[in-house]
């Protein structure tokens, strides 16, 4: 019986003609085991049962209604100081004279915006005859009947607030002066009061020879024997016209 071969996909020693490799393994560490779940501790039984575990109190106990601190309110900041108006002098104020009118109608606009804040003082202003109204500066002379008048005009409260109502009027400071004077004085002509008065009576006598000479009033009295006492008029009190002989006193150089 013949000796066996060799075995199949051996290499014979006799063809290796190379060493084998050599192989050094060094600090070679074995892998850790992961980590496994954390071991429980053994709960006396007896401790569980007198000394249960307690839950968290929650709530308040836990301090969740603790209000926070409140943070310092900041300061205001300071306002500003408040700004004065100040009034317009009445120097520089836009005034309500027309300088267009005669000087008798601007005289006569001035006194009813005095009468329009203070009626006494406009009423005794009315009173004074004008004299001379120029360049800022206005005479008044009083007759010896108007004293009561001047007296209101010329003391010292009655003149400031009449210096006031005036330099509103004109839009400027007015320089106000008074004189005595006598009735047949032509340097200056009737008041406004003076001027009023004969209006008045010269309507209020118009207006009565109207009605009495009526051709209706007088077949009424005719027919009843009867005539007129007296007639009362009875309606509101009529501004006086300026009359055409109203010439300006004096020509004013400026306005007043």
């Amino acid at each position: 019986m013949g000796s066996p071969g060799p075995h199949a996909g051996a290499t014979p020693l006799s063809r290796t003609t190379e060493p084998a490799p050599s192989v050094r393994v060094i600090n070679v560490r074995k892998p850790e085991a992961p980590p496994g779940p954390p071991e429980s501790v053994a709960v006396d039984d007896e401790d569980s049962r007198f000394y249960p575990e307690e839950a968290s109190p929650g709530g308040c106990a836990s301090g969740e209604c603790i209000p926070e601190p409140e943070l310092p309110a900041a300061e205001p900041e300071p306002e500003p100081p408040p700004v004065l108006a100040t009034s317009p002098a009445p120097a520089g104020a836009r005034g309500r004279d027309n300088p267009n009118l005669p000087l008798i109608e601007r005289w006569r606009a001035a006194v009813e915006s005095v009468k329009a804040s203070s009626l006494r003082h406009g009423t005794a202003l009315a009173n004074g005859r004008l004299m001379s109204m120029k360049a800022g500066e206005i005479i008044l002379g009083f007759l010896p009947s108007a004293g009561l008048h001047r007296m209101t005009v010329s003391a010292a409260a009655g003149k400031t607030i009449i210096d006031k109502l005036l330099a509103e009027h004109f839009g400027r400071a007015v320089k106000l002066s008074f004189q005595d004077v006598s009735a047949d004085d032509t340097r200056a002509s009737l008041s406004i009061a003076e001027r009023d008065a004969q209006s008045r009576a010269t309507h209020e006598k118009n207006t009565e020879s109207k009605v009495r000479n009526h051709a209706s009033v007088r077949a009424v009295l005719l027919r009843l024997g009867g005539e007129i006492e007296h007639i009362q008029i009875y309606e509101p009190e009529r501004p006086a016209a300026a009359s055409p002989a109203d010439a300006p006193i004096e020509a004013p150089d400026d306005s007043a």
